[in-house]
């Protein structure tokens, strides 16, 4: 592990965080057991460089230790079908991951309060999430519960 050379502080992500954020995703899918396939990083990498460096509806939070990234946090929004009382966008809260070495200092709270905080201001008036064991708990302390009204179901391919 190298060392920190600046105090960590939080900023919003840019395409030249590309390659941290896919490491730090990269460590949140080992703490579900999901190993990416050999061209998984590259993949990732152009992903993330191109939404972070163009598209509006797409954001992510770091904190920022001058020579690597200890957490992040990623975002985006689309719009949604109108109905009474809701806002036009609809939000999803992925990839909240921090280096090991760095947890439990409240960087996957900030992290992710800033991104919640970036989709409210945007227009979300919901905003979803897939909890680990390990994350809910700090879901649940900012709001997050189960969903009410129609049972959400979701349909993944083989």
């Amino acid at each position: 592990m190298s060392p920190v050379t600046t105090a960590p502080h939080l900023r919003r992500a840019g395409a030249d965080d590309a390659a941290e954020v896919t490491r730090l995703r990269r460590i949140m899918l080992a703490s579900a057991g999901i190993v990416p396939e050999a061209d998984w990083t590259p993949q990732c990498e152009a992903y993330f460089r191109e939404r972070l460096g163009t598209d509006p509806h797409f954001v992510a939070y770091v904190i920022d230790a001058g020579d690597r990234l200890l957490s992040s946090t990623v975002g985006q929004y689309m719009w949604s079908l109108p109905r009474p009382g809701r806002g036009p966008y609809a939000g999803h809260i992925a990839s909240v991951a921090t280096d090991p070495a760095h947890r439990r200092r409240g960087y996957a709270r900030q992290t992710f309060q800033a991104v919640h905080d970036h989709l409210v201001e945007a227009g979300c008036s919901r905003i979803n999430l897939t909890a680990t064991p390990e994350g809910e708990g700090l879901y649940r302390s900012l709001g997050y519960g189960d969903p009410t009204g129609p049972m959400p179901l979701t349909w993944t391919a083989d």
